[in-house]
């Protein structure tokens, strides 16, 4: 009994930890200068490196060279991590993170093979706290596509949604 209400009250804290630390993303998200030149391509590389998960699990491409002259390393990693935390979370692996050099800016493109959102909830799930009919059950705090749409908003650029259930990406455009 002790180990299972120890158990507990651990999960507990995880939880309360990561509903802060995701809502003090979202703070931060509206106020660190967009001052830093960030390579793209590096930062999805070293995000993805860190969720831990072999190689046909989570496959990265990005090219070197694909560079952000105004924006802010933290935030786009902060982005970059949600959007792959989402589709491992809702989604169903592999899971694909594309990094892109675009006409108009940046492309970051996480796929999966997952059920996608319906089209009329969209747009609504880029407000703070809003979760998904089908993501009730998973634990989460419904900050993550929130932070990722501030962070779009601040770099002056959008979060868009493509292609249906088994093919499915969220992708985050950034101009130059």
């Amino acid at each position: 009994a002790h180990t299972t209400r120890r158990a507990s009250i651990i999960a507990n804290v995880q939880v309360a930890d990561r509903l802060i630390g995701d809502f003090l993303d979202f703070v931060r998200s509206t106020e660190l200068p967009m001052t830093d030149r960030v390579d793209v391509s590096e930062c999805a590389r070293r995000v993805a490196q860190d969720f831990d998960v072999p190689s046909d699990t989570l496959q990265v491409h990005a090219p070197s060279g694909v560079v952000l002259d105004q924006a802010n390393q933290h935030l786009l990693e902060r982005a970059i991590f949600n959007l792959i935390d989402n589709a491992f979370r809702h989604g169903t692996p592999p899971v694909s993170l594309r990094v892109s050099s675009l006409a108009d800016g940046v492309a970051i493109d996480v796929h999966d093979l997952g059920p996608g959102m319906p089209l009329t909830a969209r747009e609504s799930l880029l407000q703070p706290f809003a979760r998904g009919d089908a993501s009730r059950s998973v634990p989460g705090t419904g900050l993550g596509l929130a932070v990722v749409k501030q962070v779009a908003d601040r770099l002056h650029g959008r979060v868009e949604f493509r292609g249906g259930a088994g093919d499915w990406t969220v992708r985050l455009v950034l101009p130059p």
